[in-house]
């Protein structure tokens, strides 16, 4: 999927984890947003492939899971890509401020 066509988010892909539980929605909107820095500082640290797709695949499967589509686009993008790529960093920064308004 491309990044700049993707929607930030799909809150309905989170709703049907939860089972509609929106108290547990809430958890793990906050969990992803909590570790949303942490990932993306990971990525920013792989200093060689193998740190950088790995870093790059846990933030895709996290991104994915509660249905942030644009930033899952941008980290399999760096999963394919060379490490520290920093047109495809200032994107997921872009994603990420993106994001944070819901």
């Amino acid at each position: 999927m491309n990044p700049e066509s993707a929607p930030a988010f799909l809150p309905h892909r989170l709703l049907e984890i939860t089972g509609g539980d929106t108290a547990l929605f809430d958890d793990l909107m906050s969990e992803f947003r909590e570790n949303l820095p942490a990932y993306a500082a990971e990525l920013r640290a792989a200093k060689d492939r193998t740190g950088w797709k790995a870093a790059a695949h846990r933030l895709k499967g996290a991104a994915q899971a509660i249905g942030a589509e644009a930033i899952g686009a941008i980290a399999l993008l760096a999963e394919l890509s060379a490490p520290g790529d920093s047109a495809l960093l200032a994107r997921l920064d872009a994603e990420i401020m993106r994001f944070s308004s819901f």
